[in-house]
């Protein structure tokens, strides 16, 4: 097995070397801090610009999808887990 290959347990392996990688804008306009790998088994994993080697997170395409889904849907903003906290939502 190369370095590139990640082997996780229960989801199987990712090569980083084979996978697609993107890295997304950032809000404001400028080349964000993480990429996007998406590899061909359907495994899509997540790491920083500027640690290639370092920790990759990886995901199934329904982890993905539900990731992605509370992305958008606000789950992530900080303001709304504050929120959460205050009202005992998150205990």
């Amino acid at each position: 097995m190369s370095g590139s290959v990640r082997e996780h347990p229960l989801k199987g392996q990712f090569d980083a070397a084979a996978a697609r990688w993107v890295r997304p804008d950032a809000a404001d306009g400028e080349p964000g801090e993480l990429e996007l790998g998406f590899a061909d088994n359907g495994l899509v994993a997540m790491r920083r610009v500027d640690d290639p080697s370092g920790t990759i997170l990886i995901y199934t395409p329904g982890e993905w999808e539900a990731f992605v889904g509370g992305v958008r849907d606000g789950e992530l903003d900080l303001a709304v887990l504050a929120a959460d906290v205050e009202r005992g939502s998150l205990e």
